[in-house]
């Protein structure tokens, strides 16, 4: 009874406090911290501020609906934030999409060139460039062999038909010798037989 008697005091303030009318307490100003502080800032005030009976939390009108406005405003705030932000993840996913099928166009340009360059067409035969070079020096290398052999056949032939030259010329030589030295004789012989015609006419 006694009990009863020392908190009636405090259950009359929370009573008025009920049910105070709201024009009352609009009538109060609020303090500074629920006009200018953050949101969070001013849950932490009505935290250390406030009353708590029968796990009930005694909050004026005003005050609770100066933090709801509050807590609504960052609200939309936030999602008016999340918005924006899913805008622009949206549009930098687009830049991401244009950049990777860039990227992607690039290296098939990139690799075309590659084969372009490493490539050669010979005959409307397209090649690898390597193997091209390998055929062409083997080519090359070929018709060098082949000059090669027919420059030392022309030699051999050259020669040859040098020597065959001095031959004919020798024999030519031999030939005009035997000529003359048979021309001689037969001229030898004539006299001889005309002068033994004539000895044998004086007998």
């Amino acid at each position: 009874m006694k009990l009863l008697k020392n908190s009636f005091p405090f259950i009359a303030l929370l009573s008025i406090l009920f049910f105070m009318p709201v024009s009352e307490a609009n009538a109060q100003s609020l303090p500074e911290v629920l006009e200018e502080g953050t949101l969070n800032e001013q849950y932490e005030y009505l935290h250390e501020r406030t009353n708590i009976y029968n796990n009930y939390r005694a909050i004026r009108e005003d005050m609770f609906q100066k933090i709801r406005r509050s807590s609504l405003d960052s609200l939309n705030s936030a999602q008016r934030e999340i918005g924006a932000l899913q805008q622009e993840i949206s549009q930098h996913q687009a830049s991401k999409d244009s950049l990777e099928a860039l990227l992607n166009e690039t290296v098939s340009e990139r690799d075309a060139a590659i084969r372009d360059r490493d490539s050669l067409s010979l005959l409307g035969i397209s090649m690898n460039k390597t193997f091209y070079n390998v055929l062409l020096w083997s080519i090359i290398g070929g018709l060098a062999i082949v000059l090669l052999v027919i420059f030392f056949l022309f030699k051999r032939a050259h020669q040859i038909a040098n020597q065959k030259t001095r031959e004919t010329k020798e024999l030519q030589d031999e030939f005009e010798e035997y000529r003359k030295t048979s021309r001689e004789r037969f001229e030898q012989q004539a006299i001889d037989h005309f002068n033994e015609v004539k000895r044998l006419r004086g007998i």
